[in-house]
């Protein structure tokens, strides 16, 4: 199953992309999530037909809840008792940390009460928070009620887990995960300094992966009088939206035009509208919100340049999205962007926050379209060496198969498991 705070969700449409090529490989995976979601974040076929196939830990009512409870209880009150103290424990003296991780032990509960009705013992979390919370519990609490083989593994993203690796528990969840699955090298060097060196061994390196054949290298383009730069990004501090904003306004000053089309959800429309008006570009910049994968793509195909100002990354899906369909990229030298975008070799990377320097490599990139061609020739294939959702998925396929025991529990034919991830 997938576990999200909402899924499916169009920030994270590469879960749903790595869940698809899993059950293609025989891997029954059936998903899960904390909340629902609401009707307008369902942007396609594929989203209403996720939401109908998936739990959602919150739209359990408490009757249901409470019968989790007392059936764990029926079984083994003392050890779930243990249990419980055991993982609530470590932070029983950060009180708002306590409750916050009562509240996830009820939902762990919940979900256990699902698995077992489904005969699951095998959970796959995204993202190293709240979902590998409720992963870590569930697989404590039916390791000590049902005495079965109960296991767990997480795919971390960074880079928030790695501010608030305390809050998150890292060290804990690291000892007791099964498998742990980054998405850069980069990552994996967070969790080593992290964990214990004993937990080395259990963590694994699968890129995330995108479908080729949906971002099909677009044919060579000349750039327009005003060329069209494009974010798909949530409209959040991280993403550095006003930053190409400032880097737009520098180039309109030395006299070049860009259009900046800005697509996904979030809460700073307002306050990218109105910066917008303030520098006297409100005429220049299109605030599109979340647009269903279809629209996405017709974005990144009738864009000049892709850029991604971000100060907070694991390892943007985007980016390989827009290098696949042959457009040239900018962004920043932050966590494991570096492994994707070789700056000179198959996109522009700066420091972040530095508007200047953004405004520079746009400007390189329209000055010099034979250079950006043999960038976007490059770009195309290094996401087609390492980020090919297929040849990700066999490769995560193979890790959770031994990490989890596949065949060592599970007689049927395919394998259940139950995949979690966050917003």
């Amino acid at each position: 199953m997938h576990l999200a705070t909402h899924y499916p969700s169009a920030s994270h449409s590469f879960i749903a992309t790595e869940i698809d090529h899993l059950r293609q490989l025989g891997l029954t995976v059936h998903t899960a999530a904390i909340n629902p979601p609401t009707e307008a974040s369902l942007l396609s076929d594929r989203d209403h037909e996720a939401r109908a196939t998936t739990f959602y830990l919150k739209a359990v009512s408490w009757i249901s809840a409470s019968a989790a409870l007392a059936g764990a209880c029926r079984r083994h009150p003392v050890r779930l008792l243990r249990c419980a103290y055991r993982v609530l424990s470590i932070d029983m003296f950060d009180l708002p940390s306590t409750f916050k991780r009562t509240m996830q032990f009820g939902e762990a509960l919940v979900l256990w009460r699902h698995c077992a009705k489904q005969g699951i013992t095998a959970i796959h979390a995204h993202f190293g928070q709240a979902p590998a919370t409720i992963a870590w519990y569930t697989t404590e609490i039916g390791r000590a009620v049902d005495g079965r083989p109960w296991t767990w593994s997480v795919t971390i993203h960074g880079w928030t887990e790695f501010v608030i690796e305390d809050r998150a528990q890292l060290k804990h969840k690291l000892r007791t995960a099964d498998l742990v699955v980054c998405v850069s090298d980069y990552t994996k060097s967070q969790l080593q300094r992290i964990g214990d060196r004993a937990t080395w061994d259990k963590i694994h390196v699968v890129r995330c992966g995108i479908d080729l054949d949906r971002f099909a290298l677009r044919e060579p383009r000349p750039v327009p009088a005003v060329p069209t730069v494009v974010v798909t990004a949530r409209l959040s501090e991280e993403k550095g939206h006003f930053v190409l904003l400032q880097a737009a306004a520098q180039l309109r000053d030395q006299g070049v035009r860009l259009r900046l089309r800005f697509v996904g959800p979030g809460h700073l429309a307002g306050a990218i509208a109105e910066r917008a008006q303030e520098l006297g570009m409100a005429d220049d910049v299109q605030l599109l919100g979340a647009l269903p994968p279809a629209r996405v793509r017709e974005e990144l195909l009738a864009a000049d340049i892709f850029c991604l100002p971000t100060s907070a990354e694991g390892l943007p899906v985007a980016l390989m999205e827009a290098m696949a369909i042959g457009l040239p990229v900018v962004t920043t030298f932050i966590s494991g962007i570096p492994e994707l975008v070789i700056d000179g070799v198959t996109g522009c990377v700066v420091p972040a926050a530095r508007a200047d320097l953004i405004a520079r490599s746009i400007a390189s990139v329209l000055d010099a379209p034979g250079r950006s061609a043999e960038m976007i020739t490059t770009a195309r294939e290094h996401v087609a060496r390492h980020h090919d959702a297929r040849a990700t998925a066999r490769e995560l396929f193979a890790l959770l198969s031994s990490s989890h025991q596949i065949e060592a529990w599970q007689p049927a034919p395919t394998t259940t498991l139950l995949s979690m991830t966050v917003d």
